[in-house]
């Protein structure tokens, strides 16, 4: 079932405005979404998961609308763990789980490190725990984007050529056997045109980890945490998924998914659905 998202609630982060949708009642799950996409990459999961008893709260990270694009352009992993902390306290939640898929896996791996104490689990979607996340030139070759995407104008440039046609091509090499739904890359496209958000998207590559950040947020995981992937990333960040189980509590597991690549929750909805709804009442029983 797909239900219709609408970001049309806001918080304020550190000056920033940032905007949600949910549904359902019960336990909450904090939904982030990655690059390039938006909230409403969580369509087809949001009506399952709140029919199973879960509360599903859909962010819209920031600069990607309608949220706002921050003033002081900060992106760090530590920014977005705490834009996820401030929607926590705008909304008295004490705990909840966090489901993220690409930079929203990536934050949530960092809320873990940061504030263990607010997160009942963790599911990621295809980014390894920070931990083990590849480096180097073989990262790079198989995932070059992460070099070319953080020079700034000249990558929003690069984004906006030929009406988006860079978007296109991301899906296509990181999720080769998938069929994308032109609508969904149109509203991945109607979003990245807003003034200034474009921009903000690219600049996520810019922003880097400070050796401070590195020290609080390069820890071991002690939430439960379901990892899917899929065997269509490139190897060098399947290697990595051998190492999670070092780096995460009791309860995690990695589970990798054939014919499925960059997109898990869209390429293979009813297999991931099946397994984020047997972790969730694991641990989180409703």
């Amino acid at each position: 079932m797909v239900t219709l998202l609408q970001a049309d609630k806001f918080i304020e982060a550190d000056g920033t405005a940032l905007a949600y949708a949910e549904v359902g009642a019960g336990p909450p799950v904090i939904a982030q979404h990655g690059f390039p996409d938006t909230y409403k990459t969580w369509s087809g999961l949001a009506g399952p998961l709140a029919d199973a008893g879960f509360r599903v709260i859909a962010l819209a990270l920031r600069g990607y609308p309608p949220s706002a694009v921050p003033a002081d352009g900060d992106y760090s992993l530590r920014r977005l763990a705490m834009d996820t902390l401030c929607l926590l306290d705008a909304l008295e939640i004490e705990q909840a789980v966090v489901l993220g898929h690409d930079w929203g896996a990536s934050a949530g791996y960092a809320l873990a490190a940061l504030a263990p104490e607010r997160l009942a689990s963790l599911i990621t979607l295809a980014d390894p725990p920070l931990t083990v996340f590849p480096s180097g030139l073989r990262e790079r070759l198989g995932r070059p984007h992460n070099l070319y995407l953080g020079l700034g104008a000249l990558s929003d440039w690069w984004l906006r050529r030929a009406d988006f046609a860079e978007v296109r091509h991301l899906y296509r090499k990181w999720s080769p056997r998938w069929a994308v739904p032109d609508a969904h890359l149109a509203e991945v496209k109607r979003a990245l045109a807003l003034p200034g958000h474009s921009r903000a998207a690219v600049d996520y590559y810019r922003a880097g980890m400070s050796e401070a950040d590195r020290r609080a947020i390069l820890r071991s995981i002690t939430a439960p945490t379901l990892m899917l992937y899929g065997a269509d990333e490139p190897e060098v960040r399947q290697a990595s998924y051998a190492k999670a189980a070092e780096v995460t509590g009791p309860g995690s597991r990695s589970l990798r998914l054939e014919g499925v690549g960059h997109w898990p929750h869209l390429e293979a909805p009813d297999r991931c659905l099946a397994e984020i709804r047997a972790f969730l009442r694991k641990e989180s029983p409703v």
